[in-house]
């Protein structure tokens, strides 16, 4: 029985890292800490999302992992062949593929289903997705180690900035799956973009504006009607939370000095 519960707990932590890096570990060790039993209904919740998100996981590896046995192309753009990285060991480069190894399945797969075609950039390694038709419209989208984009239309010079542009948008992958798991980075570009477009992006400005093909156009958040309806909701959301945990907490301590006096309540 004890060696069961630890198989549980080991395989359990094993997955958080896995779904949510670093942080999944902390808040495992302190949910599942020495004294304290979480609830059977959260645990059940916690099993589910665990193996929704190990399955998402095993599919996006195992797509990485056909692929990594399959020749691939190099990429050929326009002005003749990009100059290849040097054949030292690079560590970095490592674990950052290593890191976006799950994710770069994930749009590998997204690519096959396009018809993309996917070729292997010499001079930043990773994997290119022209024509792959994704969600960011005209722009190239970096999703892990493959950057899905519509084509390039530019001079040699423009998009060898780009490559370097795309390359440190994985290096952010690669840390923020790290820290919170694969999802992590997406969630946090989209709540960011959402609050800064464009130029003003934090993520843009630390990968280059100038690399990317952005305009500088500030930096403070843009307040729009959507953002400002967004923010009221939470606002709503979280104050609610908070009024039903504050009835909780006092039903709950109430209960105790019901119980510790028989009769309450009734007549005799």
């Amino acid at each position: 029985m004890a060696l069961r519960r630890r198989a549980q707990m080991t395989l359990g932590a094993l997955g958080m890292v896995l779904l949510f890096g670093i942080l999944g570990l902390a808040w495992w060790g302190w949910h599942h800490r020495p004294g304290r039993q979480p609830a059977a209904h959260l645990r059940r919740v916690e099993t589910a999302l665990v193996v929704a998100g190990l399955v998402l996981i095993a599919v996006g590896s195992l797509g990485r992992l056909v692929t990594g046995f399959q020749p691939t192309p190099a990429c050929s753009p326009p002005g003749g062949a990009q100059t290849a990285r040097s054949g030292r060991f690079d560590a970095s480069l490592l674990a950052q593929e290593a890191a976006t190894w799950p994710e770069t399945g994930i749009g590998l797969l997204y690519s096959d289903t396009r018809h993309a075609r996917v070729c292997l950039s010499p001079s930043a390694y990773y994997y290119v997705a022209v024509h792959a038709d994704n969600i960011a419209g005209t722009r190239a989208m970096t999703l892990g180690d493959i950057v899905l984009t519509p084509g390039f239309s530019m001079s040699r010079a423009q998009l060898a900035t780009l490559i370097g542009h795309e390359a440190r948008h994985r290096t952010q992958w690669a840390v923020a799956t790290a820290i919170a798991g694969p999802f992590a980075f997406p969630v946090a570009y989209g709540i960011v973009d959402f609050f800064f477009p464009g130029s003003r992006n934090f993520f843009e400005r630390q990968a280059g504006l100038k690399s990317g093909g952005y305009r500088h156009s500030g930096t403070g958040p843009v307040l729009g009607p959507a953002q400002l309806a967004t923010l009221g909701a939470l606002a709503m959301i979280i104050i609610i939370v908070a009024l039903l945990s504050v009835r909780h907490r006092h039903a709950m301590s109430r209960s105790p000095s019901q119980a510790e006096t028989p009769g309450a309540g009734t007549e005799h």
